[in-house]
């Protein structure tokens, strides 16, 4: 495959949660860098990090903007979290392509394009809050059918709620 056609296939498929054309587009021992450094090595963690993303939120914009030539691709990213705010950003990313799947990505994006800059520790707080929410949903179902579970849901729903306190003002407010 070329980088257009693989791009093609998996910007697509991102924003509409299918994570089964990944072994499609990636080889088994493929590097994907993102823009913040991280560095997943090898299909299973490729596909873990995706699986999270799609847990945590919804691609609400990936667009190819040009294809640059067969290893560089710039594009258009906004991302909604399951549990507040958003991120938007233009972006580059570099491939390697090997027996036509992707061996290495790397991401870099325009930090002055962001619409919703966010530190580090409050990403990693906003996903601490996006998971123990659902914990609280999925707790409250089975305490409609299980009285062990009576009480937990409220117990974590106050966690939920100190967790949501530590975080900036400006996050917990919807964009524009």
């Amino acid at each position: 495959m070329t980088a257009k056609v693989l791009i093609d296939t998996l910007f697509p498929a991102c924003k509409v949660k299918d994570a089964t054309v990944l072994s499609d587009i990636f080889n088994e021992d493929a590097v994907f860098v993102t823009h913040s450094g991280a560095a997943y090595r090898g299909l299973a963690q490729i596909q873990e990090y995706f699986k999270t993303l799609f847990f945590e939120g919804e691609i609400r914009a990936w667009d190819v903007k040009r294809l640059l030539d067969e290893t560089a691709v710039e594009w258009y990213y906004k991302y909604q979290f399951n549990y507040a705010g958003s991120v938007s950003y233009d972006g580059v990313s570099l491939f390697e392509i090997r027996n036509g799947k992707i061996s290495l990505w790397r991401d870099f994006i325009q930090a002055a394009k962001r619409t919703y800059p966010l530190e580090v520790k409050d990403i990693e707080l906003l996903q601490a809050a996006g998971r123990l929410e659902t914990c609280t949903d999925w707790i409250d179902t089975l305490s409609r059918h299980d009285e062990r579970f009576l009480g937990v849901a409220e117990k974590l729903q106050d966690a939920l709620d100190d967790l949501i306190s530590l975080l900036p003002a400006e996050t917990m407010q919807p964009e524009e």
